[in-house]
């Protein structure tokens, strides 16, 4: 996985900083200490006894320089793997020890890492990035590198090494609150798993084949076997909360309703049940296209019936794809929560309106063009008011395409006529939550 290697990188940077602030500090405190020496009364020509010379600012300085220097090469002579009991015997902190273990440990990867990466071909500007793709075998290696140089850094500062506890609250979100043991097995299962499926997308190079997602289908089903002879089934039940493909869908499906734990373990519940019946909704499992709109129709009707009528209500508008996007924008706008309703009424009123108006035979075509002419300026009037005149124009680009439909058609030239509308035809026009 990435997150870990990302929270090393991180770490290191801030413990180069830490490096720097202390021997700025200690540079600080000669100056002070020079100072002050420079500061004592000096001896008199004429003064009696024998006092000894007292040395300058600068040459005070320069002593406490060297002995910097000469100390810090000490420390550094002996095994990397006893720095960090040397840096403790010479009095150091213990987040000091870890910013200079760290990054010694960084200098020392890092030349086998440019290494790596110059192996590289640049890529022109001019060219699909796609094709300038770091090549599969030097991510692997750069990975097993990140491998190696993390393992070194808890062998060298055990759990007190940077980022550590960064790492263990990471995997306890994404795995659940596990003993430390299991949490690093499931990192590992984890990883593997990864590193295998990164191979088979990066070879298909965007273009997925049926063998291909076949194989990730494999290693899913493998992976998730493994992780659960590693828990138990209470622990595997929760992992698949945080971690599974249905709950990672479902978390994404539900948009801005604000769900509660309870809330979202019901829905889950229903979500799995229905993987089950119409095989995974996952990245890697098969999907019949036709079995969309009755996935989605099983789900409202699960909805349904573990959510209260009110919450039910939300949960609609919040998972429609149309309402969604009114809300995004909405937030941007910094309006009101319940302006996203208000829209979303007003649209479907004005759909319902047009409706009728296209229908209606008893109309003829001046009629039909003005009545249609109103009810657009009417739509615009209300909509601009609900969302001010500046939230209209965004809103006619993110959701509100409907908007263009009540738009009057051009008169058709003399002589031709346009065909009736039947009766009970209406226009394709997808009403939110429909």
């Amino acid at each position: 996985m990435k997150l870990p290697v990302v929270l090393l990188v991180a770490s290191l940077a801030v413990n180069a900083a830490v490096i720097t602030l202390y021997f700025k500090q200690s540079s600080g405190a000669t100056s002070a200490g020079s100072a002050a020496v420079a500061a004592l009364p000096e001896k008199s020509a004429g003064s009696s006894g024998s006092a000894a010379p007292v040395p300058s600012a600068a040459s005070g300085a320069a002593a406490q320089t060297a002995q910097l220097a000469k100390s810090w090469s000490e420390l550094q002579a002996g095994d990397l793997k006893t720095l960090p009991e040397r840096l403790r015997a010479a009095g150091f902190p213990p987040s000091m020890i870890r910013a200079i273990v760290a990054a010694q440990v960084n200098e020392q990867f890092s030349a086998r890492r440019k290494e790596l990466l110059g192996n590289q071909a640049e890529q022109p500007f001019w060219k699909n990035q796609r094709s300038g793709m770091m090549d599969p075998k030097t991510m692997t290696a750069l990975r097993d590198l990140g491998k190696e140089q993390m393992a070194l850094m808890k062998s060298l500062l055990g759990d007190s090494a940077p980022g550590h506890e960064e790492i263990n609250a990471w995997q306890r979100r994404q795995f659940g609150n596990l003993a430390p043991e299991k949490l690093t097995q499931l990192q590992s299962i984890n990883t593997d798993y990864s590193e295998l499926q990164q191979e088979i997308m990066q070879k298909a190079n965007g273009v997925m084949l049926p063998e291909d997602r076949e194989k990730l289908t494999y290693l899913e089903k493998e992976k998730l076997a493994d992780i659960a002879k590693t828990l138990t089934p209470q622990e595997f039940e929760e992992f698949q909360l945080r971690s599974s493909n249905t709950a990672n869908q479902l978390r994404g499906q539900l948009g801005s309703f604000n769900t509660t734990e309870a809330e979202f373990r019901a829905l889950y519940r229903a979500a799995a049940a229905i993987d089950e019946k119409y095989g995974t909704a996952g990245p890697f499992g098969p999907r019949n296209p036709g079995d969309y709109q009755n996935r989605q129709a099983d789900m409202l009707a699960q909805a349904k019936a573990v959510l209260t009528p009110e919450r039910f209500a939300d949960y609609k508008l919040a998972t429609d794809p149309q309402s969604r996007q009114v809300s995004s924008l909405v937030a941007r706008l910094e309006l009101p929560p319940a302006t996203t309703q208000q829209v979303v009424s007003l649209q479907q009123d004005f759909q319902n309106r047009q409706r009728a108006l296209m229908t209606n035979r008893a109309l003829t075509p001046a009629d039909r063009t003005a009545q249609q002419a109103a009810l657009l300026q009417e739509a615009t009037a209300k909509l601009s008011a609900t969302l001010t005149p500046r939230g209209l124009e965004a809103y006619k680009q993110n959701g509100g395409q409907w908007l263009d439909m009540l738009k009057p058609r051009p008169a058709a030239p003399s002589g031709i006529t346009t065909p009736a509308i039947p009766p009970g035809a209406v226009p394709a026009v997808r009403l939110p939550g429909g």
